[in-house]
């Protein structure tokens, strides 16, 4: 559906800042014999609020398309980059929110358990996720997380009041898929204990722009958030943001405990006025930002095509959804790499989105590959520290979106 009003504060002054043009899904990886069927592509835009400054996409495909459709390919347990986050995250809500033995623990797009198992394993609490992918949950069931193959419904959330509601409710990187906002918070007042958090951590605009990392645009974000309209969004809900912090994670994120009542963090208004010094609610700034990403596209097409043209044999290093968004606004596909390698069961031996690259397990990288481009750059030191020894004759190329 076409967006033409606010989430947040429901204005209809909404400007174009970036145009990526048409993408197909970007975690929605292709089977062999999907290879023959029409691959739906959709604007791939963002839009600045004028009123509040919230930045969304311009075109929200259903939820049911997103995670239900196909089988979904995230998996946070197959990563030791993810899994040391969220056992990190685990253990700082544990001490910031006070979590202990039999509490509840929900997490909603919880994956396969990863977050939650490290709940249970430091404060001994119960735990619950909520996700919506078939394929996942049901990963998530082996694994001996309890799990609900659902969104966050209404009935959910009435089914998490009735167990005594949540001390802590918890998204990573799933709170910016929210379509309809309003209707979600509502649920999740409704299903949070009074002395409980929600806890979210999402990609931060303000990182987005400062790092050009256009490639955390897809279709599966709804929106970017930063500070300041969060912040004034939450208080319709009797909520306030108690404490923010920024980390590295996902290329650039934000980890906000949002609480009924109590006190605002107190270093948020300086975080705010950060944001506005860096221009983050100016279209200016957005125009700026396009130029940058166009000629970035530019520098890195030609350097694979000067590799091409020496006679290299170039693959791709990281079925990441967000190297997705830059193999297809680039135009990078089998003319330029040869396949692309990832360490996740549920990815090897299906296709990139769009560009259709084959995907293989990082053994099939042979000696007479030259060069790798690696997709996910914002773990590309530990993806170059596995991968240099065992290859040394490559050339790792990072792409720097500054």
């Amino acid at each position: 559906m076409l967006i033409n009003s606010c989430p947040l504060c429901a204005s209809r002054e909404l400007e174009l800042v970036i145009d990526l043009g048409l993408h197909p899904l970007a975690d929605t990886f292709v089977s062999k014999d999907q290879l023959i069927e029409p691959e739906p592509r959709y604007p791939l835009q963002v839009l600045l609020c004028k009123q509040c400054g919230h930045a969304m996409n311009s075109y929200v495909v259903p939820a049911e398309e997103r995670y239900q459709a196909h089988d979904y390919s995230y998996d946070s347990g197959n990563s030791k980059v993810s899994i040391k986050h969220f056992n990190e995250m685990a253990a700082e809500a544990a001490q910031k929110v006070g979590i202990g033995q039999g509490d509840l623990v929900v997490d909603i797009g919880g994956s396969v358990g990863t977050l939650l198992e490290a709940f249970r394993t430091q404060t001994g609490a119960a735990i619950l996720n909520v996700e919506p992918a078939g394929n996942i949950a049901a990963i998530a069931q082996k694994n001996g997380v309890e799990t609900m193959n659902n969104f966050f419904t209404d009935a959910v959330a009435e089914n998490i009041e009735q167990r005594g509601g949540a001390k802590v409710i918890t998204m990573t990187n799933a709170f910016n898929h929210i379509a309809y906002l309003d209707d979600f918070m509502k649920a999740i007042v409704g299903a949070l204990r009074h002395n409980g958090a929600f806890i979210i951590e999402v990609p931060y605009l303000l990182h987005m722009v400062e790092k050009l990392a256009f490639d955390t645009v897809y279709l599966e974000h709804v929106s970017y958030f930063a500070l300041r309209p969060l912040r004034t969004y939450v208080k319709k809900f009797g909520l306030v943001i108690s404490d923010v912090a920024e980390n590295d994670y996902m290329g650039g994120s934000m980890r906000l405990y949002i609480r009924k009542g109590g006190s605002e963090f107190t270093g948020l208004a300086d975080m705010v006025a950060r944001e506005e010094a860096a221009g983050l609610y100016d279209t200016a700034t957005y125009r700026k930002f396009m130029h940058k990403v166009e000629a970035f596209k530019v520098s890195l097409l030609a350097e694979l095509a000067g590799a091409k043209t020496a006679g290299g044999r170039i693959i791709g290093i990281g079925a990441a959804t967000k190297g997705n968004t830059l193999l297809n606004y680039c135009g990078i596909d089998a003319a330029l790499l040869e396949f692309v390698t990832d360490a996740s069961p549920l990815k090897i031996g299906k296709y990139t989105p769009g560009s259709h690259l084959l995907i293989k397990p990082d053994e099939a990288i042979t000696v007479d590959i030259t060069h790798a481009l690696i997709l996910p750059w914002n773990i590309a030191e530990f993806l170059k520290g596995k991968l240099a020894p065992k290859h040394p004759h490559i050339s790792f190329i990072t792409p720097h979106m500054q």
